[in-house]
């Protein structure tokens, strides 16, 4: 029996035999192996992601599964990750990376429209180095990144050392041009505003990360896994307003938020004679974030700048310990238990000042907040191979959230506790691991975020308060957070059919259904409020009652070599499907989930040539036009979207590699309409973005 954990895995194009080998598991696990990683010729995680067809890509550019951004956990090796964005690990430092679209007790009860977990590099037993070093433009901005690792080894030595280091510094624009217009006895719209806003960003970011392993005897084994990071973003944008009389409003704003985290994870395993397995691990992470913000805001009818100043200090402790267990049990059993515990502490420091003098308005709501967070979670798991057509995943977790949140406006004490159950259940059709059915039901939930929680206000900087706060529009809200936000939980059901062709070939067809209790969403109110005389409009967090979601999927993975033995080496992979929601709070039509599209197309095409050193790559993913409902005073609408990437990998021998890629190959402005309802008339918001082209070229060398 293997020692793996009861979930399916089917390795994202896989090599010959990688499909065959993972058909002995249950719940719908798709694996992207090292080897997939080393041969992609991509920079991160998040390049990766976009190839794989399970994974669906919002407007926004925001990834996820099931169309469901918002509702899919990403951790790295298991762990929710503090500081560093998971999606930007550069793949010398990813072991392998693993999906799974419903939820086990293992992976944890948070993941309601599923889970990606990434696992960090492994220590190997081979001597190896290697270097990349890569360049970009877009739009005429720049950027550049730089990769190394090194896995060190020696025959007569209980130690081995891997390190890496990654530096990268990337260049975005973004331009909006965009027209308001008001309605208000009449259906009739006029314009009232036009807008410009334009912002570039630059980002730097460095990172460090190693493993020790001591091996004192052959059950025992101890890590210690050094992690340190730095990275900093500086933007700089400009958003002016004319309106009919020929008025002026003009935002300059400088931002630079600089984020330094280290976490000191060790780890501690046991294999006992029956090769039974005790993992220890115990590690804290700290975090540093440093946020100064700007603006020099010129309103109507004055001729002189308010400059406006914010200065945030963040400092976030965090301390993890988990065990798991595994063991066999009469030969068909797989046990896997564990407990989780972890501590979150949270200071904040807010200095606000408008024309070098302290902002009264906000000094009102405090200048900070202190937030410890508790969690406790015990699961436990079976893997049941019943015969050699039946196999059984059952599982429960429970858990446990206690948050204590201290600021001037109100001093709260959350707590919320939840049991998931989970349930997998596989048939091999006839005894034939190439046709399969899948069944899986889970419970999940989805915390509300800290931010969420906190009331303290962010004043929108198109309606700032100065010498008076006066009032704002629906489409300029203030946003402050709900401390009366209860947590939401799901029932899923996953069922899916999987027939396999030849070696390396697969096409599955996937039902799914989801019934959301307390969604989370969004409200925007007219408000009295602490920091205006005025009645302002508030954007807040708010449970929007139930929410029911299905879909169905289709998914292919072709070699053409399993379907034609003289075929070209070419590959086809791509996925379509088809979504349906209703939230039931608020009120129709497109009362959708937010960031789902009614359906997809993605594609993915890759040919090496029989004469030359080269792959050949394409990538293209399309969503319809659509128009969303996410509260009672907004319905949001977006044109359709075509993203096609290219990629040219020239491998010049065994230790030199080439990439060039070509991503958003036929760029084009899209359309948003915002549409806000007011007592009165009703407000639409007209916006153009313009879309680039990005050139990028990145060279690999084994040292």
């Amino acid at each position: 029996m293997q020692n793996n954990s009861a979930e399916s895995q089917v390795i994202i194009n896989g090599q010959k035999g990688d499909l065959q080998q993972n058909r002995d598991f249950v719940a719908g696990k798709l694996i992207i192996g090292r080897k997939t990683l080393t041969e992609s010729g991509l920079k991160n995680v998040n390049e990766i992601l976009r190839r794989e067809p399970a994974i669906t890509i919002a407007k926004d550019g925001r990834i996820g599964l099931m169309g469901l951004p918002g509702y899919t956990q990403i951790l790295i090796d298991g762990v929710a990750p503090s500081g560093k964005d998971p999606l930007d690990l550069d793949l010398i430092q990813v072991e392998k990376i693993e999906i799974i679209k419903s939820a086990t007790a293992a992976t944890g009860p948070f993941g309601i429209a599923g889970t990606i977990n990434i696992i960090s590099r492994k220590v190997v037993s081979t001597q190896s180095s290697q270097l990349s070093l890569g360049s970009s433009v877009k739009a005429g901005h720049y950027g550049a990144n730089l990769s190394w690792s090194t896995n060190q080894v020696s025959a007569n030595s209980p130690f081995r050392f891997n390190a890496s280091l990654t530096a990268s510094t990337d260049a975005k624009i973004t331009a909006d041009h965009y027209r308001i217009y008001q309605a208000t006895t009449t259906p009739l719209l006029n314009s009232v505003l036009n807008g410009n806003k334009q912002a570039d960003t630059r980002s730097d970011f460095t990172s460090a990360t190693s493993e020790v392993i001591w091996k004192p005897s052959p059950g025992h084994n101890f890590s210690f896994s050094p992690d340190i990071g730095e990275f900093t973003i500086r933007t700089h944008s400009t958003e002016q307003r004319l309106n009919s009389a020929n008025l002026l409003f003009l935002n300059q704003e400088n931002a630079q938020d600089r984020l330094s985290n280290y976490a000191l994870p060790l780890r501690w395993n046991y294999t006992t004679q029956d090769d039974s397995q005790l993992e220890v691990k115990f590690n804290v992470n700290h975090l540093q974030i440093a946020n100064t913000n700007t603006q020099s805001i010129r309103e109507e009818g004055t001729a002189s700048y308010d400059f406006y100043r914010q200065q945030t200090q963040v400092k976030n402790t965090n301390y993890f310990l988990i065990a798991n267990y595994k063991t066999e049990w009469q030969a068909d059993h797989e046990i896997e238990a564990g407990v989780h515990l972890s501590r979150h502490d949270n200071q904040s420091q807010f200095d606000n000042t408008i024309n070098n003098v302290l902002d009264s308005r906000l000094a009102i709501v405090g200048s900070g907040y202190q937030i410890k967070k508790n969690i406790y979670r015990l699961f436990i798991q079976d893997d049941w191979r019943i015969n050699k057509s039946w196999a059984l995943n059952i599982g429960l977790t429970t858990e446990q959230q206690d948050y204590q949140l201290d600021e001037k406006l109100a001093q709260q004490q959350r707590h919320y506790q939840i049991w998931a159950p989970s349930f997998h259940l596989l048939k091999k059709i006839d005894g034939d691991s190439k046709r399969q059915l899948r069944a899986s039901v889970a419970r999940t939930f989805q915390a509300p975020s800290q931010s969420q929680l906190l009331l303290r206000p962010q004043i929108n900087p198109l309606a700032p308060c100065s010498k008076t706060c006066q009032a704002n529009t629906p489409d300029t809200p203030d946003s402050a957070g709900n401390s009366h936000l209860r947590m939401e939980s799901a029932w899923g059901l996953n069922l899916s059919y999987t027939q396999s062709i030849g070696s390396n070939s697969e096409i599955s067809t996937e039902y799914y259904m989801r019934a959301l209790q307390n969604k989370l969403g969004t409200q925007i109110n007219l408000e009295n409020t602490l920091w205006s005389e005025q009645p302002r409009y508030v954007w807040r967090p708010a449970n929007l009652g139930q929410a029911n979601i299905q879909g169905l999927n289709l998914t292919f993975r072709l070699n053409m070599r399993d379907l034609w033995p003289q075929a070209p080496k070419l590959e086809l992979n791509g996925s379509t499907g088809y979504a349906r929601s209703v939230v039931s709070d608020i009120p129709g039509p497109d009362n959708r989930i937010q960031d789902q599209s009614p359906w997809h197309l993605k594609l993915n095409g890759s040919y090496t040539m029989a004469d030359l050193p080269l792959k050949l790559q394409v990538d293209a993913n399309y969503l319809p036009a659509d128009w969303l409902r996410s509260n009672f005073a907004l319905r949001r609408y977006q044109s359709h979207q075509l993203t096609v990437n290219t990629q040219a990998l020239w491998t010049i021998n065994n230790k030199l590699r080439l990439s060039l890629n070509l991503d958003n190959l036929f760029p084009a402005e899209s359309l948003r309409i915002d549409e806000y309802t007011q007592a009165v008339g009703s407000l639409q918001r007209v916006t153009y973005t313009g879309n680039y082209r990005k050139l990028g070229l990145r060279m690999e060398i084994k040292l």
